[in-house]
């Protein structure tokens, strides 16, 4: 292999044969690394996603008698990608890797005000469902906060004649 990257169409047909039918994608994945092995004259040879799909698309038994690769040098390894399709490299996964490993910004909330606001929404609940004592109005509160929590999550709440028929037994 001369320069950075090379084409090679890899003959599978003679290798393939030599195996048992249920046996010939192993055998055909075996013959494409020690071809690319041979020519790069290296033992760092990473076969591609798609590459790899493309040889077991019909099968154990049923392997293409040729297949057509792009083999790129990434540093000391090699990379072989079908034909046609984009060759992830390292510097690419390095890029993805930095945009990914940035924190988010946390919002942190002050804890005072959120206590405010169910002070608020126990009062609110006093005034409409008529609660004389507060202390039902944040076990009501409670309640509805459990019930909308459940609901996002796609959980029911069962009350007393509520359970659904397999649970009455």
């Amino acid at each position: 292999m001369k320069g950075n990257e090379a084409e090679y169409v890899i003959p599978l047909r003679k290798e393939v044969m030599k195996a048992p039918k249920y046996q010939r994608t192993k055998k055909a994945m075996i013959a494409v690394r020690e071809f690319l092995q041979h020519h790069t004259k290296s033992d760092n040879v990473f076969i591609g996603k798609n590459l790899n799909q493309k040889i077991q698309e019909q099968g154990h038994k049923n392997v293409l008698p040729r297949i057509k690769v792009k083999v790129i040098k990434d540093e000391e390894k090699y990379k072989a990608e079908l034909v046609g399709y984009p060759i992830e490299l390292d510097k690419d996964k390095k890029s993805k890797e930095d945009t990914k490993n940035k924190k988010p910004e946390v919002k942190t909330e002050n804890l005072d005000a959120k206590k405010e606001t169910d002070q608020q929404k126990a009062e609110e609940l006093m005034k409409k469902s008529k609660i004389a004592k507060p202390s039902r109005a944040v076990k009501k509160q409670k309640e509805i906060a459990r019930e909308t929590e459940a609901k996002k999550h796609g959980q029911e709440i069962f009350r007393a004649g509520n359970y659904p028929q397999e649970v009455k037994k």
